[in-house]
């Protein structure tokens, strides 16, 4: 049975509330111990390091673009790919956002 992320987060605040070990939680609850164990390590992380993805807005485009671009690795992490007429203050606020990621 599969059940969705509401579920084992209700799960994993129920297990940390408890003070038993996940084996003897999952055994009461029947749930399997390595999926509360993976849930436990998923739900650890923040919501913005669930996704790579950064909304910094859109660039009003003044052109139509070529079909060439060019493309800018930032940091070995971020690929960016640039075409002719992107609005410097705009590139500026993306490797700004990019920069403050961890």
């Amino acid at each position: 049975m599969k059940h969705d992320r509401e579920f084992w987060t209700r799960h994993v605040e129920g297990w940390r509330a408890s003070g038993l070990t996940q084996q003897m939680y999952c055994r009461r609850h029947r749930l399997t111990k390595s999926t509360l164990g993976y849930w436990v390590q998923r739900l650890k992380r923040p919501a913005a390091e669930k996704s790579d993805l950064v909304e910094v807005g859109r660039a009003p485009i003044k052109e139509q673009r070529p079909s060439s671009s060019i493309e800018l690795i930032v940091g070995g992490r971020y690929l960016l790919r640039l075409w002719s007429g992107v609005e410097p203050a705009h590139l500026r606020e993306v490797l700004s956002v990019l920069e403050c990621r961890p």
